[in-house]
């Protein structure tokens, strides 16, 4: 139910940014976000730019609701000098400082895939154009993103002030690499319609595959010896694992198993992911955030099948089944064999059913229909460049039949980082980048 188909307030500074109530370097919007009231304090409008951040409240607001809101945009929008630089990566969203982490490690589906499957051969779904429209030149070499823009990896990443997801793994040149191989800046492992299972996916490379792909990289730094292996532990430990899985497993319920399979099915899912969560600990993981899963029964491919152009029960309700045990069984698992990871699971279910309800919390508009496609919703036929496109991109919270905009995923992420326990639990991404860390890995020596 998750497939991917081949083929593809006021103030001068405000004033000058149009409509903007966010103006930053990489954080750029083109309407203002009404929905941060979600965030910020009534009364409060906050603007910033490349260079300053200005605050203005009503009189009813107070100085310390006022500074408070100061300092969560600058949170936001400036990484802490703490970490490490990523060289060739990227540098601060505000355009200074360093990363709050030395690298990032990405692994999942296309919600986070930054071009792997453009270098894989058919059935592989390839992220073609309209994808991609707009990013910006400068990094439109850098295509291969199933969504209009820069997606949910890239803004993660951004927040922790790189100025987009790492490089996709599959695009790696000798001189490219050696970034991965000082362990600096990460790697992005992950591909398009790619699951946790192994039957799903043909073509694409499995979470088992990005799995062993990781190994090989870390056995392949320490065999180059360019990072000892101390520091290297040290380096893993202090960054962060990213993975997206799971929603693609769900087309085996759109090729014949029956819902009264769904308990057993998915608790072999999770099973499965708790056992690739536990191999990247072996390897010195201790830093994870994880996306559950989106209301599948609320995309528009869904939605164009339902009799009443509603949201199909059944697919959120696998949704629903996926995200309650996952949260279950990673809790007893790092009880049991991994104490030491710190991890945080954001609700991609939370935040979209949040901008369905209430749209203009998000700015958005259109809720129901992709931006590109065809059919009812948008949701019967896949993103072409011969398929109607929207011009508005930025109401629109999806881009296609399954995936989201750039701006609904801008507005996610906002929420993972400083939202509360209903956008990410057991802690946010913001606490989960401010928790200490123990140096027990395991040893190098296990690869």
């Amino acid at each position: 139910m998750f497939h991917i188909r081949n083929g593809g307030g006021p103030s001068a500074v405000c004033q000058r940014a149009r409509h903007r109530m966010w103006s930053t370097a990489t954080h750029d919007t083109t309407h203002r976000h009404t929905g941060l009231a979600h965030l910020l304090p009534a009364g409060v409008w906050l603007c910033l730019n490349n260079s300053s951040a200005l605050l203005m409240t009503a009189p009813a607001v107070g100085v310390a609701a006022a500074l408070l809101v100061l300092a969560a945009a600058a949170a936001v929008h400036c990484s802490a000098a703490t970490g490490e630089d990523a060289p060739g990566t990227g540098s601060s969203a505000a355009g200074r400082g360093r990363p709050v982490v030395p690298a990032m490690y990405v692994f999942g589906d296309s919600l986070v895939d930054a071009g792997n499957n453009n270098f894989l051969p058919p059935p592989a779904p390839r992220a073609l154009p309209p994808n991609c429209i707009d990013l910006p030149r400068t990094v439109l070499r850098r295509t291969g993103r199933f969504t209009n823009g820069y997606n949910l990896a890239d803004i993660i990443a951004q927040h922790l002030g790189f100025k987009m997801s790492p490089p996709a793994y599959l695009s790696l040149t000798p001189l490219s690499s050696l970034d991965l191989l000082r362990g600096r800046g990460g790697a992005n492992y992950a591909s398009g319609g790619s699951g946790i299972l192994d039957i799903t996916g043909n073509g694409t490379i499995t979470l088992r595959k990005q799995v062993e792909l990781f190994a090989e990289n870390k056995a392949t730094i320490i065999r180059t010896g360019l990072v000892d292996r101390e520091r290297l532990d040290d380096l893993l430990a202090r960054s962060l694992f990213l993975i997206s899985s799971g929603g693609n497993d769900f087309d085996a319920f759109d090729n014949g198993v029956p819902m009264s399979q769904a308990p057993e099915f998915i608790a072999g899912m999770v099973a499965d992911y708790l056992k690739y969560i536990n191999e990247l600990y072996e390897l010195g993981a201790r830093r994870l955030a994880l996306l559950d899963l989106v209301p599948a029964g609320c995309l528009p491919s869904q939605r164009a099948i339902t009799a009443n152009g509603e949201c199909d029960a059944n697919g959120n309700s696998l949704s629903q089944m996926f995200n309650a045990l996952l949260r279950t069984e990673i809790a007893k698992a790092v009880v049991a064999s991994m104490p030491f990871l710190k991890y945080s699971i954001a609700s991609l279910y939370n935040t979209y059913s949040d901008m369905i309800a209430n749209p203009a919390l998000a700015g958005l508009r259109e809720v129901k229909r992709g931006c590109c496609g065809g059919g009812k919703f948008n949701g019967e036929v896949e993103c072409t460049m011969a398929s109607s496109l929207c011009g508005n991109r930025d109401e629109y919270l999806f881009w296609d039949m399954v995936h989201g905009t750039q701006e609904a995923y801008r507005w996610a992420v906002l929420s993972f980082f400083h939202g509360s326990t209903r956008d990410a639990e057991p802690i946010n991404l913001a606490q989960l980048m401010q928790e200490p860390l123990s140096m027990a890995t395991a040893p190098c020596s296990s690869i």
